[in-house]
């Protein structure tokens, strides 16, 4: 590999664990931890490849969200404020910790919206939802529905 990404090297990994350690272990323990470190590494593998994208893109429609709530002058203060900590608290950059670091911001600035807005069904609170939903519905694809920790 000339140019190898995380994706890359982490596959790597993986096919070195099921050639040549997996047939080596005879007992179901080891087996079983195994396939959970096998797990965590394809975890690994996807996340390497979209997670800064994905993001990236979860942050700006936070933002751009609580933007318009807050324009429209109908956020109660603490959407305002959750949306003024994130603009005094982003940082520029695509390095995983800074983008970590706005993406926990901007999960603020969600959480307030959906706070002030759980017992409403307006656009907001529509749009805030599916925001949600679409970041849950991320980490599922990640992990995978059948993902578990400890193996049966």
């Amino acid at each position: 590999m000339s140019t190898p990404s995380v994706a890359a090297l982490v596959t790597a990994i993986r096919d070195q664990m099921s050639t040549a350690i997996s047939p080596a272990l005879a007992d179901d323990g080891p087996k079983k931890l195994l396939a959970v470190i096998d797990h965590l590494l394809q975890t690994i593998e996807v996340r390497s490849e979209h997670e800064i994208d994905w993001m990236v893109g979860h942050i700006a429609d936070v933002v751009e969200l609580a933007e318009r709530f807050v324009a429209g002058e109908a956020a109660p203060e603490p959407v305002a404020a959750a949306l003024q900590r994130y603009h005094e608290g982003q940082r520029p950059g695509l390095t995983a910790s800074v983008v970590t670091a706005n993406f926990a911001l901007a999960a603020e600035v969600l959480s307030t919206m959906l706070d002030a807005t759980a017992a409403d069904n307006g656009e907001i609170a529509v749009a805030a939802k599916e925001l949600m939903t679409r970041d849950v519905q991320r980490g599922v694809e990640i992990v995978g529905d059948d993902f578990e920790l400890v193996p049966p």
